[in-house]
């Protein structure tokens, strides 16, 4: 016997003023982004060789994929993008860039510099 559908009313969190927060897909939009833009560049790296430049790509895929703050695509859409591409989940792209977070920690306390995020993949 077929169960019988619901429909469920989101709950908003307008009245709460300063102490709403973003939905859970906007927190990791960035993570998500950031993460497959570093596996696309590395990937396209490998494959181009010398022929690759870090600047060059990030424009290409800033043309192509918008910007964290002003997206071409959603959530979903990079997620599906990421499955095909390269068989990494929310999860999985969520670490990478935690990984990529502390190697970039650990590069400047280890050369006394300060991280630039547009210099760098």
């Amino acid at each position: 016997m077929p169960v019988p559908k619901t429909t469920v009313i989101s709950v908003s969190d307008e009245a709460l003023g300063n102490f709403a927060v973003p939905d859970h897909s906007e927190r990791v939009y960035a993570q998500v982004y950031y993460a497959i833009r570093e596996r696309q560049g590395v990937l396209s790296r490998k494959r181009n060789g010398e022929d690759f430049s870090w600047d060059d790509f990030k424009q290409k895929f800033t043309e192509a994929f918008g910007t964290p703050d002003n997206p071409t695509y959603t959530l979903e859409q990079l997620l599906d993008y990421a499955l095909r591409k390269f068989n990494m989940t929310l999860q999985d792209l969520i670490d990478a860039n935690k990984r990529s977070w502390k190697r970039r920690r650990d590069w400047e306390e280890k050369s006394g510099s300060h991280y630039n995020p547009h210099s760098a993949p």
